[in-house]
């Protein structure tokens, strides 16, 4: 692991479980770039993107090609502990991903995956499922039904951290397309949980 990458690690590791994190992830998983890129976006709009430079120099990200989720995991949990502090990281990387959609959808393959018409939650879940069997090479979300007014979306093998990451990407979601839901994330394993959706 090169220098800054390390001092990343340390910064987060005293505050979070990425370390015995990033020893289950499968080399093959992987995500976008966009999602790196949306990590830079959030940080130079609260300030640190100095900070974060100072951890990663050389980073260039391209949109549209897969990188390795343990480097976009690292890279966000250092962003968090930024945006909050170490001690917070979890309250930053909810913050952090909560600008995904938006970011997302502003990208070429989001133009073409997700329409911000959408104001519908089922609809709006759907497409972001879509959207993400597009972006990640890694793990299953599901949705679930559950009511006229009430859906779940299911996660398996989620490398992120569900509660906070996850769950700050489903709230950034539905308020881009100024969508009004109740939501509520919980565990059910490590990696394994579920967001119920109210409307």
């Amino acid at each position: 692991m090169p220098a800054r990458s390390s001092q990343a690690l340390e910064l987060v590791a005293p505050h979070c479980d990425i370390v015995d994190r990033l020893r289950f992830v499968p080399p093959s998983a992987a995500v976008r770039g966009v999602f790196f890129r949306n990590v830079e976006v959030q940080v130079e709009r609260m300030g640190q993107s100095g900070a974060y430079r100072g951890y990663f120099p050389e980073d260039r990200y391209a949109s549209l090609p897969y990188y390795p989720l343990s480097d976009f995991m690292l890279r966000l949990a250092c962003a968090g502990a930024l945006v909050a502090t170490p001690e917070c990281v979890h309250d930053g990387m909810r913050k952090i991903t909560q600008g995904n959609a938006t970011t997302f959808v502003h990208s070429l393959l989001g133009r073409a995956l997700v329409r911000l018409a959408a104001r519908d939650p089922l609809r709006l879940t759907q497409q972001g499922l879509a959207a993400r069997r597009q972006s990640h090479r890694y793990g299953r979300w599901s949705l679930l039904p559950i009511s006229a007014s009430r859906l779940q979306v299911l996660y398996e093998d989620e490398f992120l951290w569900i509660d906070s990451a996850v769950h700050g990407a489903a709230e950034g979601t539905y308020v881009a397309c100024s969508t009004e839901v109740q939501l509520a994330t919980e565990l059910t394993g490590r990696y394994t949980g579920r967001t119920t959706i109210s409307w």
